[in-house]
């Protein structure tokens, strides 16, 4: 029995170094940044068509969950955006005026900032970031609501505000402009809400840790007189699959894109209903945030 393990280690050695060595293993690429980001539509109702014609403040609201191994870079929040579209627009046919913010696990607070030329009615890359250091820790494992107010009659921050166990802080970023990243040719007016997970190659360029958070119970409102008024709310149990969007050009009328129905906001984004957690009901959306090619 000795002399077969013997012999099977030798013939295996040979085999080994026998074998072509020229090509080497090759590692599947990892992308640059990915922003694996999730987007449903908000455009009907009396109380919205009023806010498109005089934008007030809205806010987005929501509930985020991450495991223990969560990477530490991992950039990851909401976003509320106004789509002008094309047809009738107060500054600019197609402007999207962005108000999106994002935390890490150990409390840092990024948020995009608007530059000159967004105001001058042209889209810029997202580049200039404000980062917030909270002084709080994010525990895993527990449901956090984060909250961002934006004033989009001034195309300006509000505030941010994070709350969970033990934990009840609002940052003040009003003033700070928002960002007119893209052009979007939809030909009427809405409002996006939007769940989200980024991480760039330049902060781990080993895609390691764990990429993955959830979302769970997304609410959207409009400042109406000195209230608020809920225009959308969604716990990810009416639909299975995310899908892309029905987008076609020159100018995609907006009617075609389901209102209450998650899509992906990008052909990289990795997005997910899942049955795995939820603070409510069955389901949550998972970002995944991995560097990996689909």
């Amino acid at each position: 029995m000795k002399l077969f393990v013997c012999l099977s280690i030798i013939i295996l050695a040979v085999f080994t170094s026998c074998q072509d060595t020229s090509e080497e293993v090759v590692t599947p690429e990892l992308m640059e940044l990915v922003n694996s980001a999730s987007v449903a539509f908000a455009y009907s109702g009396d109380s919205l068509q009023q806010f498109f014609r005089e934008p007030t403040r809205a806010y987005i609201s929501g509930y985020f969950y991450f495991e223990d191994s969560l990477a530490e870079d991992i950039i990851f929040g909401l976003d509320i955006e106004w789509l002008e579209g094309t047809a009738n627009p107060i500054h600019f046919a197609g402007a999207d005026w962005m108000s999106l913010a994002g935390l890490t696990r150990n409390g840092l607070l990024y948020f995009p900032v608007g530059s000159p030329e967004n105001r001058e009615g042209t889209p810029t890359a997202t580049e200039k970031w404000e980062v917030r250091n909270l002084d709080v820790i994010l525990q895993p494992r527990q449901w956090y609501q984060m909250r961002i107010n934006a004033d989009f009659g001034a195309r300006e921050f509000v505030s941010v505000r994070v709350t969970g166990p033990d934990i009840d802080v609002t940052e003040d970023i009003s003033g700070y402009p928002l960002e007119y990243p893209n052009y979007i040719p939809v030909d009427d007016p809405s409002l996006t809400f939007y769940t989200f997970a980024l991480r760039s190659l330049e902060f781990d360029p080993e895609n390691s840790g764990n990429t993955h958070v959830y979302f769970d119970d997304i609410e959207g409102g409009i400042a109406t007189e000195n209230e608020f008024q809920i225009v959308f709310q969604d716990g990810f149990e009416n639909q299975n699959q995310i899908e892309d969007i029905p987008f076609v050009l020159p100018v995609s009328p907006l009617s075609a894109i389901a209102e209450d129905f998650w899509y992906y906001e990008n052909e990289d984004a990795k997005i997910s209903i899942s049955s795995k957690v939820s603070r409510s009901g069955s389901n949550s959306i998972l970002c995944n945030a991995s560097l990996a090619q689909k």
